[in-house]
């Protein structure tokens, strides 16, 4: 009686609780910092919003926010630790920073004013990201407060 009751009941709860247990992943949050294929390549990224299940919106580290996109968890590699990647941008990127290269107001290596919480303050101009888009650095700031700004943002000094 014991064993019928154990090869029906208990045989079938413990292998599903470990099949369960071997599948489970700690889920993702807002505010993770994780590795992301794209393209081909893992870039680091921070999780922005989790719009659903199995999908979650990441922000690109150093790339403008029209890069943002929400992806299928499988492309999630894994939680950054340590010193993340920095391969190459993609070529989709590179291609649409060169092309707006030839038609933006401002290059790469001019001195302006860039406005940061209502501010200006001195920086050049580090990267071209977009059409009107730029990668900028304050002068006397570390890399980390490097900002991916519009034109309005922009003062000629």
């Amino acid at each position: 009686m014991l064993r019928r009751f154990a090869t029906a009941f208990l045989l079938p709860l413990v292998l599903s609780l470990a099949l369960g247990l071997m599948g489970c992943k700690r889920a993702y949050n807002v505010g993770d910092k994780v590795l992301v294929e794209w393209d081909g390549k893992d870039y680091a990224a921070v999780i922005t919003d989790v719009p659903g299940p199995g999908k979650l919106k990441v922000h690109f580290d150093g790339y403008d926010e029209m890069w943002d996109e929400v992806v299928a968890r499988n492309r999630i590699k894994g939680r950054l630790e340590g010193t993340p990647p920095t391969p190459e941008p993609p070529e989709k990127v590179r291609r649409q920073a060169l092309e707006a290269a030839k038609s933006n107001k401002f290059r790469m290596g001019d001195r302006v004013r860039a406005e940061f919480h209502r501010h200006w303050y001195p920086a050049v101009i580090v990267g071209v990201v977009g059409p009107e888009r730029y990668r900028v650095h304050f002068e006397g700031y570390g890399n980390e407060w490097d900002d991916n700004v519009g034109a309005e943002r922009i003062q000629t000094k």
